[in-house]
């Protein structure tokens, strides 16, 4: 069953080569510098190609206190997102100068084909830097 689905992605053209991808939104976190930034990993154990189609699908999501703040397209991070094994760090254009509720959706539209896509979402509370 997993060999028919890998062939009808490959001939749809959402996967070039490989497996689909795993990714884990693992943490939120506040930098030095104040700035909100994001940990996202991918666990699976194939590089995926990422098609020119898909490089403008929204990739993240980012909510504030409840509300959307930010898309974040798949050509606008890292693309070592898209290799086995990988783990990147997205500094955002937000700062946590308060106490904030921050969530992050990866992968929420499913643009992209996953394997598990139920850790795709963290909330956590952030506590500005002093």
């Amino acid at each position: 069953m997993r060999k028919l689905l890998l062939f009808l992605l490959l001939a749809n053209g959402i996967l070039a080569a490989g497996e689909a991808p795993n990714f884990k939104a693992r943490d939120i976190l506040v930098l030095q510098d104040g700035f909100i930034a994001l940990r996202i990993e991918n666990t699976s154990a194939q590089d995926f190609a990422l098609l020119p189609t898909l490089r403008e699908r929204v990739f993240i999501s980012l909510f504030v206190n409840g509300v959307k703040r930010a898309e974040y397209l798949a050509k606008a991070v890292d693309p070592a997102i898209f290799l086995k094994r990988s783990l990147i760090v997205l500094k955002t254009n937000f700062r946590a100068q308060q106490p904030l509720k921050i969530r992050m959706v990866v992968n929420g539209e499913g643009a992209f084909p996953e394997v598990d896509p139920r850790d795709n979402v963290l909330e956590k509370d952030l506590a500005p830097i002093t």
